[in-house]
């Protein structure tokens, strides 16, 4: 009892020491780029519209960043989020509250991993050590850890959701649980986390099936349609708007964080810069490659003893072999974007095949040729690392020497002769689980040495390849810019040519952050884009702009003829005076005032504020409406005239499908490129006309749900029934002398005769591992 929690205590000690001696070296670590800039203004908003019991998920105010079911990640489905969101209103500094909830994601990530491979067959030693490893995967801890924190949480439940999965399809226990935890991954919004658990659960099915027992399979079944239930609910909407959005669809190879063989080859180097591509050159300064430190101990491995066990484990071959496909697909491969995101689930089952493998295959003794080809696998890696990242010569050179230190000795602890193979007539060589020390000291140096390369790892890489906006860490301090601002707010500048001036942060904000302000600014971060809005504002995806934007805003657009500052419900523009070359920012339009004027920014509002995004911005000609009443997921109005042929009107927010419109319909192209255009006939004149947001897909979503509620409630009510009916029948047998002693007696007749023709008969194939044991069992379960 007592292993039982040792190790996985050990393995949380073991994160949370990593995590310890990274924030020593940094302790911004975990706060930069997409978190500073996406996620944390995001989970604030989050909190804010819970609070507010404010669950629409479309939001025109920012216009392009405003699809909250095509951006994913929004919370709409997902408790933790949720849970997140709410937090974050509780903690005063956003670096410590990101740093908090990643550290989390690491353990859990680890812990999942640690209940994966004791499905697979793993000892607990073996389970810890490879568990403790998985979270400083190069991919995982320097670019979803510090900034990709999205991927960071859907990866933190991989391993629970397959590992409670296959544990409810082939022990019968938690189905419902393990159906509900997938769906905890599945609602983060991370669409490789969710292409993986299909995967996952898809290869575990077919594992299922070859056992060839009916209960299992059926088990199988329930929980990939569950969960596959749930994956349509939370993705078909973004599935549905990505025609529509800016995300490239088609395959192309820009060289965007893009890998090769030689690189995952090196993988066992902790220090140094194997190939990463990044458009056409090396990505800089970021083991993204490793994955674990003592992969060479595939080595001390009998290959021919672990085949067999992998073949009764198919799952994890084939989730390992996707994932390697994955990882060599070009940058953009349709929805698939930067084909490196798959590392970490490259690294998982790979880990898992160690973890079985040196908890039921280590050779014992291992031969010198064996370890020799450690010591060369180590050293090639090293090497190929070195070419491709010489100035790092020094860094690998110690790394690779206190490792082969490390297999020397489990070298020595491996290879005395146990008496078995010193005996045996055919001299072959005995494999299967360690015994004595080194059946401790093996995982434990594992388990250390995974957590403690951290350390030297962040001296040499202290910092992710991705930007640090040096954003303000205080709450009050993002709250502070633009406070005071009127109305619909937009921020012409901000980051420009990658060029971070923390300066400017005290006056203005970027990306997300906004949502933490009391401003209403619509420059919020985007993963999606709508070509026509960004086409027209020149915004990148951080809601950063071109300094030429102000001119632009106050030019006639083609169709509607309104200025397209109108056309955008904005009331107020901050201009970051740096972006602009000359002194454009002087000019000040008439209608306009300047509220604040600093060394960095501008401020300048309207004389008279003008209705926010969303709303009607323009009517055709003899068409007239009035009572125009908008929120964030739909507007109302009175068509008070319309035209004998009927009229149109264009809506300041961007017709992103799901739109429906009673008393009219949506034009199939936008207006000045991006503004819903609606057409409403003359029959509709004097009528209330409604446009509102529905799901796209809604109503598949709608009957996916039932099915998932009906599915789940089916499967309790069975469950519910099976518990009775074996209660009774425990009942019945501990009454020998009465009828149920009779009952008793047949049942042990009826599992003898099953293990009797389950024997397998000379010269007969064997049947499927398990298959037998399964069967008495759900016998004996009824």
């Amino acid at each position: 009892m007592r292993s039982r929690f040792l190790w996985p205590l050990l393995v949380v000690l073991a994160i949370l020491a990593g995590a310890a001696g990274t924030l020593l070296v940094n302790r911004s670590y975990f706060f930069v780029d997409d978190t500073q800039i996406g996620a944390y203004g995001q989970w604030y908003e989050i909190g804010t519209r819970i609070l507010e019991g404010n669950w629409s998920p479309i939001n025109p105010l920012v216009w392009q960043s405003g699809n909250y079911l095509a951006e994913g990640a929004w919370g709409l489905y997902s408790p933790p989020l949720w849970l997140i969101g709410l937090a974050s209103h509780l903690v005063p500094n956003a670096m410590w509250f990101s740093t908090g909830v990643k550290v989390v994601c690491l353990v859990l990530g680890g812990l999942g991993m640690y209940v994966l491979s004791r499905t697979f067959a793993a000892t607990r030693p073996f389970a810890a050590a490879v568990a403790a490893a998985l979270p400083f995967v190069g991919v995982t801890y320097y670019l979803d850890a510090p900034s990709w924190v999205n991927g960071l949480l859907a990866w933190s439940f991989f391993g629970f959701a397959w590992g409670l999965a296959r544990r409810a399809i082939f022990r019968g226990k938690g189905l419902v649980l393990s159906i509900f935890v997938c769906m905890l991954l599945i609602g983060i919004g991370y669409f490789h986390a969710t292409l993986f658990l299909a995967v996952a659960l898809a290869a575990t099915l077919v594992e299922a099936i070859l056992l060839r027992h009916g209960p299992t399979m059926v088990r199988g079944f329930v929980v990939s349609i569950g969960a596959g239930l749930f994956a349509v609910i939370v993705h078909l909407p973004a599935l549905l708007t990505a025609g529509v959005s800016g995300r490239v669809q088609s395959v192309v190879n820009t060289g965007l964080l893009t890998a090769d063989l030689s690189g995952i080859f090196a993988s066992s180097t902790a220090v140094g810069v194997p190939q990463v591509g990044l458009w056409g050159v090396n990505f800089p300064d970021a083991p993204l490659l490793y994955t674990a430190w003592f992969f060479p101990l595939f080595f001390f491995i009998e290959w021919s003893k672990l085949a067999p066990l992998l073949r009764a484990r198919v799952s994890v071959i084939v989730v390992l072999t996707v994932a390697l496909v994955g990882v060599l697909l070009p940058s953009d491969f349709g929805p698939l974007r930067i084909p490196i995101r798959m590392m970490p689930y490259f690294a998982l089952p790979l880990l898992v095949i160690l973890a079985v493998g040196l908890s039921r295959a280590f050779l014992r003794p291992v031969p010198r040729r064996r370890f020799v080809a450690a010591v060369a696998f180590t050293v090639s890696s090293a090497w190929l690392t070195f070419v491709q990242s010489p100035k790092y010569g020094p860094a690998i050179l110690l790394f690779t020497g206190v490792a082969l230190l490390v297999f020397a000795l489990i070298y020595r602890l491996t290879s005395a002769p146990t008496s078995q193979a010193t005996g045996s007539p055919s001299g072959h060589l005995r494999s299967g689980r360690l015994t004595g020390l080194s059946a401790t000291a093996v995982p434990v140096l594992m388990l250390a040495g995974a957590c403690l390369v951290v350390v030297p790892q962040h001296v040499v890489h202290p910092n992710g390849p991705l930007t640090d906006y040096k954003v303000p860490h205080s709450v009050s301090d993002l709250r502070s810019p633009l406070a005071g601002a009127a109305g619909d707010v937009l921020v012409v500048g901000g980051i420009v040519d990658g060029i971070v001036h923390p300066d400017d942060w005290g006056e203005t904000s970027i990306g997300n952050l906004w949502y933490v302000s009391d401003a209403r600014v619509q420059n919020a971060y985007t993963s999606v884009f709508y070509p026509g809005y960004q086409d027209s504002l020149c915004m990148v995806y951080q809601g950063s702009t071109c300094a030429d934007l102000y001119r632009k805003l106050f030019e006639i657009q083609p169709d509607t003829g309104n200025l397209l500052v109108d056309n955008l419900g904005v009331s107020s523009i901050q201009l970051v005076k740096r972006v602009f070359t000359a002194n454009e920012w002087e000019t000040v339009p008439a209608g306009w005032e300047i509220v604040e004027d600093s060394d960095q920014t501008r401020l300048i509002s309207r004389k008279t504020q003008i209705a926010g995004a969303g709303g009607v911005v323009w009517t055709s000609e003899g068409m007239s409406v009035s009572n125009v009443v908008s929120s964030e997921d739909s507007v109302t109005f009175v068509a008070d005239s319309v035209p004998a042929g009927g009229g149109s009107l264009a809506l300041s927010r961007i017709s992103w499908p799901g739109y429906e419109v009673s008393g009219g319909t949506v034009s199939s192209e936008p207006m000045d490129g991006f503004l819903m255009s609606v057409d409403v006939p003359a029959s509709s004149e004097g009528q209330r006309v409604t446009v509102a947001f529905v799901n796209p897909g809604g109503k598949v979503q709608i009957i996916a749900a039932v099915l998932l509620v009906v599915l789940v409630l089916t499967w309790t009510v069975l469950w519910l029934a099976a518990k009775v009916q074996r209660r009774h029948r425990r009942n019945a047998l501990s009454d020998p002398a009465g009828s149920g002693g009779l009952e008793r007696l047949v049942l042990e007749h009826r599992l003898r005769s099953r293990a009797t023709a389950a024997a397998p008969q000379p010269g007969s194939a064997p049947r499927a591992a398990g298959s037998n044991q399964a069967a008495v069992e759900e016998e004996t379960n009824g």
